[in-house]
């Protein structure tokens, strides 16, 4: 018998973006951007452990999700 799913933790993440172009000429455009995943770093943890019979049952062993931070910045011309 297992409980999967039950009181499993809701999503908690907060992405991040900035973007700004810069005109270089009649053509051509310049454009940095940001991106930052899981800006803020909160750990997603997975489901508890539901069987009942394990000397476990109930404790939450794992991560899941994107884990780190990651942040990107990215320039690229645009013509």
């Amino acid at each position: 018998m297992c409980f999967s799913g039950i009181r499993e933790d809701g999503s908690n993440n907060f992405d991040l973006s900035f973007l700004k172009n810069i005109p270089i000429n009649e053509r051509v455009r310049g454009q940095f951007r940001m991106e930052a995943i899981n800006a803020l770093n909160h750990v997603q943890f997975a489901s508890p452990n539901t069987s009942p019979t394990s000397t476990a049952f109930g404790s939450v062993t794992a991560e899941r999700g994107h884990g780190q931070r990651q942040i990107n910045f990215v320039f690229k011309v645009i013509f």
